[in-house]
């Protein structure tokens, strides 16, 4: 997404839609210049940090890497499709930044970080996933694939469910997230060719 292709940003940084663009060096400072120390996961098209704004608000950034495949396309996807997707177990997306080759998603911060670490790191970590904690986090999940294929404005397929794309906020309620591999169907269609395997 280019800015010419963006919506004009208001003064305050926004859109006349209401998401953020957020300027690279707000992003820079939020991380300490995307230090090591900030950095909290590494998905498939790049690296994950936590950020500070000067309000005290934590964000977490995501920075596409140049080499990771998602391209304008995919980019554009993601920032559009959660900006629009409205639910109590989707991440929320807070806003974008565009600034050269550098396209960079902003979202809510979750501390617990993903679901794959409760499943598949430390003892002391698996122990909190009581089978009432499993249950209600399946239920979440599947509340927000029915909203995703059914209630949504868009009918979307997310193509890239797995543990590490479900996040954890502070009550373990469970939050899908990177939507880069999602596709959109029209309100009337149920299936559709693909040319490439893609996701999980």
């Amino acid at each position: 997404m280019a800015y010419s292709e963006a919506k004009e940003p208001r003064k305050d940084g926004r859109t006349s839609d209401d998401m953020y663009i957020f300027d690279f060096h707000t992003i820079l400072e939020a991380t300490a210049n995307f230090s090591s120390s900030n950095k909290i996961g590494e998905g498939g098209f790049g690296p994950v940090y936590k950020g500070k704004l000067s309000s005290g608000q934590e964000i977490a950034i995501k920075r596409l890497s140049k080499s990771s495949g998602q391209g304008l396309i995919e980019f554009k996807n993601e920032a559009m499709l959660i900006f629009k997707l409205q639910h109590t177990n989707l991440v929320r997306l807070l806003g974008f930044c565009i600034d050269r080759e550098e396209r960079i998603l902003v979202y809510e911060y979750f501390p617990n970080k993903s679901l794959n670490i409760y499943l598949f790191g430390d003892s002391y970590k698996k122990n909190i996933l009581k089978w009432k904690v499993r249950l209600k986090i399946i239920e979440g999940v599947t509340q927000g694939v029915v909203y995703l294929h059914q209630y949504s404005r868009l009918k979307v397929i997310h193509r890239d469910l797995k543990a590490s794309n479900i996040l954890l906020d502070n009550e373990l309620n469970p939050k899908i997230t990177d939507f880069g591999m999602a596709r959109i169907f029209g309100m009337t269609e149920s299936e559709e060719q693909t040319n490439r395997i893609v996701g999980t």
